[in-house]
């Protein structure tokens, strides 16, 4: 996949990651998951029930403030654009898979730069010990959408269209600091 390849994907990954590298990252994060949380879970709202409970985003703007990073109010934004539920599942499946794969990046920033869930890593952290279980209601739903809808087609190429965009977004980061 593209995305993983990715300067600052392979640098969040790095044992030498910076805390600008780290920074740069999530702050061009915040405009991914705010835009997620602001446009796609509104239309999701029904069907999946505890959308309330997955909002990332304010966790994105503390880890900024507790490394140092000063100029919250003024991040990246990002636009998701979408017609259908189905073109919102996929996009979905991006955000919220990417909370499984915070778990391995949070064990690479916590070893690098020692920062933890109450200091700098929140976002990363994602649902904590509760992270598998997120995962599982979110995909048994959404697999029962895709059945039932028959609109799996529709669903994949939006997570792939999802991917190219958060690797095109990625690649337009500047250091932040």
């Amino acid at each position: 996949m593209q995305l993983e390849e990715n300067y600052y994907s392979k640098a969040i990954l790095d044992s030498s990651v910076t805390l600008a590298n780290y920074q740069t990252y999530i702050a061009r994060l915040y405009g991914v998951v705010s835009a997620c949380e602001n446009n796609i879970f509104p239309s999701l709202s029904l069907l999946i029930p505890d959308l309330d409970q997955r909002f990332k985003a304010p966790l994105i703007v503390q880890d900024l403030k507790n490394t140092g990073f000063a100029d919250t109010g003024n991040l990246p934004t990002f636009d998701f654009e979408f017609s259908t539920q189905a073109e919102a599942l996929g996009i979905m499946y991006v955000i919220e898979g990417s909370t499984l794969g915070g778990r391995v990046l949070y064990k690479n920033i916590n070893q690098s730069l020692g920062l933890d869930a109450q200091n700098g890593a929140s976002y990363f952290w994602g649902y904590g010990q509760q992270t598998g279980q997120y995962w599982k209601t979110f995909i048994s739903l959404f697999s029962q959408y895709a059945v039932e809808e028959n609109c799996e087609d529709e669903i994949i190429s939006s997570a792939i269209q999802t991917f190219d965009a958060i690797d095109n977004w990625l690649s337009h980061a500047k250091i932040v600091i």
